[in-house]
């Protein structure tokens, strides 16, 4: 009677786990990442376009020249970001963008590297000769880049 016991509780275990003696089916899917194996740190180079130096700065994103942007308040009261900065290039340690405002008509924002300090600045922005204003984009760079 005991020994039956031990089987029924053992057998009701089993039942709730959901355990059986078959073998696993194999679904297709792929279990998620554990979160130490999606923290682990990045190896090697950043990727980067083609020609592109990541210690340069470039490629460069929106967010981050909206932020350079922001960073500078005599550029960014100076000129409406409206939606947001869009057209981007980024040649070396220079970039431009264009702005999306609303009721004004669109500008271009100048943007540098900084090696040192690894981070974008916006240099000027306007509607005509922001490469070419009290900050110059060398001759050869400003041909790379759109909207100089």
């Amino acid at each position: 009677m005991k020994r039956l016991a031990v089987c029924v509780a053992v057998t009701a275990a089993l039942a709730l786990t959901g355990c059986s003696d078959d073998a696993p089916k194999d679904n297709g899917a792929v279990a998620a990442p554990t979160t130490e194996q999606s923290l682990l740190p990045q190896s090697g180079p950043a990727p980067t376009k083609p020609g592109a130096s990541p210690q340069a700065g470039c490629p460069v994103d929106a967010a981050t020249l909206e932020k350079a942007f922001v960073a500078n308040v005599d550029v960014s009261n100076a000129v409406d970001i409206g939606k947001g900065l869009t057209d981007i290039s980024c040649v070396e340690t220079w970039a431009t963008a264009r702005t999306q405002p609303e009721a004004n008509d669109q500008a271009t924002v100048l943007f540098r590297f900084d090696v040192a300090k690894k981070q974008w600045f916006a240099i000027s922005g306007g509607t005509d000769g922001v490469c070419t204003g009290k900050v110059k984009v060398p001759a050869e760079i400003a041909k790379q880049l759109k909207n100089c």
